[in-house]
Order: C-alpha cells, then sequence, then structure tokens
C-alpha cells in the first residue's frame, strides 16, 4: 500500500516549510547557529499546530552534518535515514505513562549515540505520565549527559508540574490563521491536483480550527467524493452554517426581527448543524461587530454593552450543550431576549391607525402618554423618592423578600428572569431601585406595570419600583452622597395621573380595546 494521506506526505522536513509559528522557528535556528542548544524544550499548544513535526525537524537540523543556515540540509547521510535513526526516541506518553517507562530511559540515556551528535527523546502528550513517572524524570531532565536532548510535547501545559517547566525552555504554539492554512492547501490542491473552489478552502480553514493537520485530514476526505469541490459540498459534509447564514441572523438581531431570526435557528435545527461550530462563528461574528461600533463609532440598534453580554453568554452555553436539552432551544432563549419585545407588527398596525385618528382632532386636545422606559421624569421622580426614606434596614428587609420569592415562588418566566438579572442597590419603606445592564433596564420599565402589580400582590405592598443601568446607578449613588455631605435634604415627589379625555376615548370605542398607547 503505498498511499500516504496528504497530513503524513506534507509534513514538513525542515524548518522552512513549517507553518505559522515563525518565532519559534526563528529562535530554534538561531540556537543552532549560535551553538546555543538547551538540554530540554517543552512545546504547547493546540492539536495539530506542528509540535512533534518542529520536535523532529529540530532533531533532524542539531545533527545534520551540513546545515544550512540552522536548517538540515536534507542531503546528508544523517538527514537522508533520519527516521531509521536510533538515537532518535520518540515516546508517547498516553501509552507509555509509568514510572518503569521513565526507568527505561533513564538506563539507556548514558549510552552515547550511534550515528549523531545527540541523543534526542521526543515525549508525546507528556502531560499524561503519572505523579511517580514525573518524579523519576525530574533529576534526569535537570542534568542530562551532555550528548542528550529532551523536547516534551502536550497540549496541556496546565497539567505539566512546575518543577518540569521550570527545568525546560518552553515554546507556546499558537493556533495558524485561516489565511496561513488556506495558503498552504491552495499549494497541496495543486500539487495533487485537486480542483477546489477557493470559498471552499477558506471554510476547510476554518473549520480546522488553527490545526493544519485537521485542515489536511478534511481536505484529503472531501477529495474522494466529488471531481470539483464547491462551498455547497464542503458545508453540507461538514454540517456547518455558511458565513451568509450568519450575517442574515445578526442583520435579524440588529433589524429587530423575531420572525427572520426564528426561521434562520428553525433551518439550522432541521440541518443538524455542529452546534459548537455555529456558535464560534456567532461569537466571531459578534465580536466584529463590536469592534466596528468601537472604531466607526457607530451602531444599529444593538449596542456595544449587548454584543459584549452576547458573546458572554454564546460561551456559557457550549457548556450546556452536553446536558439533555435541544442546544437550539438554548439559542433561541439567547437571541429573544435582543429583541425589542414591547413592538410588534400589530402594534405597530393599531399605531398608525391611532395617528389616522388622532389627525382628524385637534393636536393640542390630545394628552400623548410615553412608554415607562423613555419617561425621564418618572425615573428622576422614583430615584428622588427612594432616597427620600432609604435605609439600610430597609435594603436587607427587601433584599430578604426578594430573595425568597425567586428561590420560593412560582415566578412568571419574563418577570423571574429580569429580577435574577437584577440587583436591589436602595429602598425605601415603599422604593425599590434595581441595577442592571442597559438592556434588561429597558426591557423590565417596558413591562413596569407588570413587574409592580406581581411584586405587591406577592409581597402584600404598596411599593414603587424602577430599574437603571449600573452606570446611571454609579452617577445617582455619587450625587446622593455629595447631597449628604452638603446636608441637602431630599424632599417626596407625588406621580402625577395619568389623564385621559374624550377623545382617546374616541380612539379606544373605534378599535374596542381597553387601552391604546399612542407614541
Amino acid at each position: 500500500m503505498n498511499y500516504k494521506v496528504l497530513y503524513r506526505k506534507y509534513r514538513p522536513s525542515n524548518f522552512d516549510e513549517i507553518v505559522g509559528q515563525e518565532y519559534i522557528v526563528e529562535t530554534l535556528k538561531n540556537s543552532i547557529k549560535n551553538n546555543s542548544i538547551s538540554h530540554a524544550y517543552i512545546f504547547s499548544g493546540p492539536r495539530g499546530t506542528g509540535k512533534t513535526t518542529t520536535a523532529k525537524v529540530f532533531a533532524k537540523a542539531i545533527n545534520c552534518l551540513s546545515p544550512v543556515d540552522g536548517s538540515p540540509c536534507g542531503k546528508c547521510e544523517f538527514c537522508v535515514h533520519f527516521s531509521e535513526n536510533p538515537d532518535i526516541i520518540e515516546l508517547d506518553a498516553a501509552s507509555n505513562n509509568s514510572v518503569d517507562d521513565i526507568r527505561e530511559i533513564i538506563d539507556n540515556i548514558k549510552l552515547t549515540p550511534t550515528n549523531g551528535k545527540y541523543k534526542v527523546y521526543i515525549i508525546d502528550e507528556v502531560h499524561m505520565l503519572t505523579p511517580s513517572a514525573f518524579n523519576a524524570l525530574l533529576l534526569t531532565l535537570e542534568e542530562p549527559p551532555a550528548h542528550s536532548i529532551f523536547i516534551l510535547a502536550t497540549t496541556n501545559i496546565e497539567n505539566v508540574p512546575i518543577t518540569i517547566l521550570s527545568r525546560c525552555q518552553r515554546y507556546d504554539f499558537q493556533k495558524i490563521s485561516v489565511d496561513k492554512i488556506s495558503e498552504c492547501m491552495q499549494k497541496i490542491c495543486a500539487k495533487e491536483k485537486i480542483d477546489m473552489e477557493k470559498n471552499a478552502l477558506m471554510e476547510i480553514s476554518y473549520y480546522a480550527d488553527g490545526g493544519m493537520r485537521d485542515a489536511l485530514s478534511l481536505l484529503d476526505q472531501l477529495s474522494k467524493g466529488k471531481d470539483k469541490i464547491t462551498l455547497e459540498y464542503v458545508e453540507d459534509h461538514i454540517k456547518i452554517v455558511s458565513r451568509k447564514k450568519i450575517e442574515d441572523l445578526f442583520s435579524c438581531l440588529e433589524d429587530n426581527n423575531v420572525e427572520g431570526c426564528l426561521e434562520l435557528i428553525k433551518e439550522f435545527r432541521l440541518g443538524a448543524f455542529d452546534y459548537k461550530t455555529l456558535v464560534k462563528r456567532l461569537i466571531d461574528f459578534a465580536s466584529i461587530r463590536a469592534k466596528k461600533i468601537l472604531i466607526e463609532h457607530s451602531q444599529k440598534r444593538l449596542t456595544l454593552q449587548d454584543y459584549k453580554k452576547l458573546i458572554l453568554e454564546l460561551v456559557d452555553s457550549m457548556n450546556k450543550v452536553n446536558v439533555n436539552v435541544d442546544s437550539y432551544t438554548i439559542l433561541e432563549m439567547i437571541l429573544l431576549d435582543y429583541f425589542d419585545n414591547n413592538i410588534s407588527d400589530k402594534t405597530i398596525k393599531l399605531n398608525n391607525e391611532v395617528n389616522n385618528v388622532e389627525n382628524k382632532t385637534n393636536e393640542s386636545d390630545v394628552i400623548v402618554t410615553k412608554n415607562p422606559e423613555n419617561d425621564e421624569e418618572l425615573i428622576n421622580i422614583r430615584i428622588n423618592n427612594c432616597f427620600y426614606g432609604a435605609q439600610k434596614k430597609y435594603l436587607e428587609e427587601n433584599k430578604k423578600k426578594i430573595e425568597n420569592l425567586l428561590n420560593n415562588a412560582d415566578i412568571p418566566g419574563k418577570i423571574k428572569g429580569i429580577l435574577l438579572d437584577s440587583s436591589l442597590v436602595a429602598s425605601s419603606l415603599t422604593n425599590f431601585i434595581f441595577t442592571t445592564s442597559d438592556h434588561n433596564a429597558t426591557n423590565a420599565n417596558g413591562i413596569l406595570e407588570d413587574i409592580e402589580k406581581y411584586l405587591n400582590e406577592t409581597l402584600n405592598g404598596e411599593y414603587k419600583i424602577i430599574f437603571i443601568s449600573n452606570e446611571r446607578w454609579n452617577i445617582e449613588k455619587n450625587k446622593y452622597i455629595t447631597n449628604l455631605k452638603d446636608k441637602k435634604e431630599y424632599k417626596y415627589i407625588e406621580e402625577k395621573e395619568k389623564v385621559k379625555d374624550d377623545k382617546e376615548n374616541i380612539v379606544n370605542d373605534v378599535f374596542d380595546l381597553s387601552k391604546v398607547e399612542i407614541i
């Protein structure tokens, strides 16, 4: 069987062929040119980024009879027979992780090299060694014979004892960029005569998540299926959502298009797309949108804070996909929180009808009311009235009431979600101030009457509440402290009742509704 899979066939044989690790390659080459080779190295980083390959190229270079600019010449006897050289010892710590395996190395390390200048021990997945094996390795790793070099490779550097790390030169391998993976695969496609669209190559590169080996394995697999590999074939084969669909989803978010968003999620669910890959792409795009707001100082409906919160919620959802819950339901609930649920097509239609009636009357006779989240006067009055009678004992008592309510009562989902994401920060006998994010404050004040009614019925009180952002709270708190120092007293302000006149009642009669808000 002569066939070799692509990632083995095109494994780098010298430093110049290693992709995406320029700093590490340059440092290792300089150490060879300057004859300043360490006795122990540790290569850490994600899978498929070139750790073991770099270790082998380094082992070849330090033993090469005529290295060229720090790289192996590829022509001398040592380079030609490198794969058969008994002085290059590879150990897979995943399956050879006992203290006896390490003792075998210790017993043989004193023997001088057979062919080259150095004996090189490459221990892959070194974090898998047992504690006793690590302890056995310690002394030898600190002071090995002059002819011996250790190269340890790991994908979990945090599991390697600090005593081992302190005895090694550490090199952290980074994920390879999408552009570099795509460029490398394009060259391989040309050599292998694989007909592939450029967009398809970019999609494979993105899916590989920084690993060249994963990208080449996927390319190898796809090249067996069709004569020409298209973007659609790649997306269908590996079940990933296209960039266009992701852009459409964010457009729905920014345009407050709930129906479009739900339709796209339904499509993702029915297509059985890989959820983790989808969420990673959503995080990437949300990050791009957030940076765009910062750089261009422009935004649509969603703010920078909204995108930051969305990214954190998406990251958290990745930990829930193994739970026996439909992952797309989690995604739906996350995204639905970012729509303005106070506006619907029906509401817009009614408001337009109301405006038509309003135009037939004298504008000065019609009282226009505002939604609470836009009523700055109401917010200021309730903040003032809370500070008027605020006491620490009221705050502590009411915090306990809210906490018990959340733990015990069967609260409507929307109200519970808002209260869980909010903090009671000031309280008088009858007034509450809650702090939360800008987005949550807008949602909460949009259904303020419902929340207030529920709290009053459940806690048997007559409370007036308001929700403000954390930033607004810091400003109001500082004002309150300053006023206390200056001995400025707060005066209670009565809230004005909203009045309806006959004209507004006419509007209600037209639509047979108990209440119509004129925006």
